[in-house]
């Protein structure tokens, strides 16, 4: 599964659901999502061609609640809990399927670091079907592969959240470190969170337990800008029931809409006006409460991101910072020292888990080097100059759906083994299988020459081909296939951010960026058994062995891309 962004996810996920629809010749496939944090704005649904009745999305997202385990239903009528209901959810999910003419259905539950997030759900409209323990097991599967979609994309928003942080929390460090004036520093502290969060106001306020009111000392206003003179609070600290909870736990105070929350509406804001939303962390030093930054909606309510809680507890923590700067100068000396230590500890470690997962996407001979020293290898995400090839087999759904499952995983073991070995044999590196789809990258981990990158995605691709020649003539003789397979191939060469991706459960080295989603969408308008590619990679080759192609509009790629066909079979001159 490459890794996406969160506007190609939902396209990702559609394509992923309808393969599995196709597969398993379902009438609906239809994958609801019940957590804001999976990145999924709303169910994704796969509707057979062959099913003339047309259901609303609605409709069928009644048919699925909250599961914590499979739920198969083999025939409506005799699956009680739908029948001897007592509850409204469990009435409109009857009535649902009665609409709907649903008679059968299986729903496999989706989680996320443990964390349930989505339902899957096939369905059949017919009276009674018998779900086999093979369909189950394919669907499971693709439940770990949206998962794993759903994952990859939540990091890379996540190291996008991260550059904002960085850039925010360093130009708050900047000023602290280039003013000895509070107020400016505070100033600056607030204005530059208040405009990162797109927030109606931000306040820092300076206060201990043992103070009578708090003192506001910074303050930005998304309407009236910065405010001069500061209000000050009139309500004491000690009748201000979200001051107390804070001192209390000494954690953040998240309220996302405080209609839900009539006792926390004795919150006194600097500026006197009514919060529907609030968020207030604590300025801590020596685990002691020295004031606290607050943030809040006036209009609506709003869903605090644990990205944005964690973005306002490292401003805080720079607060605290100018605050006691004096005073903390050699703990925090020390503490940068211990921070770079541990930082050291885990880059080793990162790294002694990164050689352990290469051989599944370098070739022997890089692996060994990496091993021996002979080659060093940074993995972290950065923008490189790479060519990228994409490969999809032809007519590969009907084909699984005639194969049936095992089959199919025959078929395929086979295939993706022999690709992986043609792009191994050239030195390139095998990003990922998508389905059927093999995607490569020649230019990263080690860095070549783009000529040379060319060179190797060319010859990859047309030893590919010879390949599945041969494979065709086996499947042939075994009867697993009546006529051969074909496929196509795209390869486009730009920039990419190219490096390991994920969490610490998992993460997978991988390109993202425009120049994969441009080579993705080569390979999917090229014909059968063509090689496609862009003027940046025709550029290098001989052109006797290349065919300019009318441009075609490529999805969801803007500026125009011209194309040449490249002979699968070419001996230079």
């Amino acid at each position: 599964m490459k890794a996406l962004d969160s506007s190609s996810l939902e396209v990702a996920l559609q394509k992923i659901i309808s393969q599995l629809g196709q597969l398993l010749n379902v009438d609906y496939c239809l994958l609801r999502p019940f957590s804001s944090d999976c990145l999924i704005k709303k169910s994704v649904l796969y509707n057979s061609i062959n099913h003339k009745s047309k259901i609303s999305i609605e409709i069928l997202e009644e048919t699925i609640i909250p599961i914590n385990e499979i739920e198969t239903i083999n025939c409506l009528n005799h699956f009680p809990p739908l029948f001897e209901v007592t509850n409204i959810i469990q009435k409109e999910r009857k009535e649902a399927y009665k609409i709907a003419k649903i008679g059968a259905s299986l729903l496999i539950p989706l989680s996320l670091e443990k964390q349930f997030i989505a339902v899957l759900g096939l369905y059949h409209c017919c009276s009674f079907y018998d779900w086999q323990k093979e369909e189950i097991a394919i669907t499971k599967m693709v439940t770990e592969q949206i998962s794993s979609a759903i994952s990859q994309a939540k990091a890379y928003e996540k190291v996008r959240a991260l550059a904002r942080r960085e850039a925010l929390i360093n130009r708050i460090t900047n000023t602290i470190r280039s003013s000895l004036d509070p107020q400016l520093i505070f100033t600056a502290i607030t204005q530059e969170l208040g405009k990162g969060l797109n927030v109606d106001g931000c306040a820092l306020s300076l206060w201990t337990k043992n103070d009578k009111f708090v003192q506001c000392v910074g303050l930005y206003d998304h309407n009236k800008g910065n405010i001069n003179p500061l209000p000050q609070s009139v309500v004491p600290i000690a009748l201000n029931p979200v001051l107390q909870e804070l001192l209390h736990s000494q954690k953040p105070v998240v309220l996302e809409d405080m209609d839900h929350h009539p006792e926390m509406t004795q919150f006194d804001l600097p500026l006197r006006e009514t919060a529907q939303a609030l968020l207030i962390v604590p300025l801590l030093v020596d685990e002691e409460i020295i004031g606290s930054i607050s943030l809040r909606q006036t209009v609506c309510p709003r869903h605090w991101l644990s990205t944005e809680i964690e973005l306002a507890q490292a401003v805080a923590s720079q607060a605290a910072i100018a605050v006691q700067q004096a005073r903390l100068y050699e703990k925090t000396k020390q503490q940068a020292e211990q921070l770079r230590k541990s930082e050291q500890e885990v880059k080793k470690l990162n790294q002694y888990l990164t050689e352990s997962v290469l051989k599944r996407f370098l070739p022997a001979s890089m692996v060994n080097k990496v091993a021996t020293g002979e080659l060093s290898l940074d993995l972290t995400p950065e923008p490189r100059l790479v060519t990228i090839l994409f490969t999809d087999l032809v007519g590969y759904t009907p084909l699984a759906s005639h194969l049936g499952t095992q089959g199919v995983a025959t078929l395929l073991n086979e295939y993706l083994e022999a690709m992986t070995a043609v792009v191994f044999h050239h030195e390139g590196t095998v990003d990922k299988f998508i389905g059927d789809a093999v995607v490569a990258l020649f230019g990263a981990p080690e860095d070549l020459q783009p000529k040379e990158q060319v060179e190797q995605a060319i010859a990859v691709a047309r030893e590919m081909y010879e390949q599945l020649d041969s494979l065709n003539e086996q499947w042939q003789s075994q009867g697993l296939v009546e006529e051969p397979i074909q496929f196509r191939c795209g390869i486009h060469q730009g920039i990419a951010v190219v490096g390991m991706f994920g969490g610490g459960q998992r993460s997978d080295y991988t390109a993202i960026g425009s120049t994969v989603n441009i080579a993705a969408r080569l390979q999917e308008v090229a014909e059968s058994g063509m090689i496609l590619v862009s003027a940046t990679v025709a550029q290098y080759l001989n052109l006797e062995e290349i065919t300019p192609i009318e441009p075609l509009e490529l999805k969801g790629v803007e500026e125009q891309i011209e194309m040449f066909s490249v002979a699968v079979s070419y001996i230079s001159v």
